[in-house]
């Protein structure tokens, strides 16, 4: 028997456990951040699919947009709705052919986000919010090509997920902006560009929203004003 041969002592012992768990520490971070990243390229992937879709909504509608929201002032679709027919299904992965149409159509209409939803509450949760302040009474919707400003006015954005009333399902202003993207918001502009945007240090988590309509990044919600 070779007497050079031994166990691990406790102090070895210790070492290699302590060299693990700083491994560990170093990695998880990394991961963290890997599949936060994930989901905000994700998040702006979707924006400009459907930016694709209300252009073409408006080539085939005199140029105008579809609705904001439900309203009992104007007829029309809701924008979240309306970009249905023109979502293409093929960019969806193959091996989720299990999922309904309306799943399929969500994943892209909505931001990674809703998979933290509870299933009886996604019908009524809308993580996009399309810009309330683009067509103001008495105009129900805008002509997309109307904007004077159209690199820095907003037209769809990541909004908080817990509002109630049918109106904040679907649009909303920088009052409900989230933050949930490494604590920036996915914003899409009317020129149909994505970029992500901070304001202060919310981490989307208690949905404060935005404290300006402007974010000091010369971002513009009402174009009329």
């Amino acid at each position: 028997m070779n007497k050079n041969n031994h166990a691990f002592t406790l102090i070895e012992l210790l070492v290699v456990v302590f060299i693990v768990f700083a491994i560990m520490g170093l990695v998880v971070p990394v991961l963290s951040m890997i599949r936060e990243k994930s989901k905000q390229a994700v998040c702006m992937s979707n924006m400009g699919q459907m930016f694709k879709c209300l252009a073409q909504y408006a080539m085939e509608n005199d140029g105008y947009l579809p609705l904001g929201s439900n309203s009992a002032a104007c007829s029309g679709e809701v924008w979240f709705k309306a970009i249905d027919r023109y979502i293409t299904t093929d960019i969806l992965p193959e091996n989720q052919k299990e999922l309904s149409i309306k799943e399929k159509l969500s994943l892209i209409k909505q931001d990674p986000v809703i998979n933290t939803v509870s299933q009886d509450k996604k019908d009524n949760t809308k993580t996009i919010k399309m810009n309330s302040k683009l067509a103001q009474k008495p105009m129900c919707n805008r002509m997309i090509d109307s904007i004077r400003f159209p690199s820095r006015t907003v037209l769809l954005f990541d909004g908080r997920i817990d509002s109630s009333t049918v109106a904040s399902w679907y649009e909303g202003s920088h009052g409900i902006v989230a933050q949930r993207h490494s604590r920036g918001a996915n914003i899409l502009f009317m020129d149909g560009h994505v970029e992500r945007v901070q304001n202060g240090d919310s981490d989307g988590t208690t949905n404060e929203g935005w404290p300006n309509g402007h974010a000091d990044q010369g971002i513009i919600w009402d174009p009329d004003s």
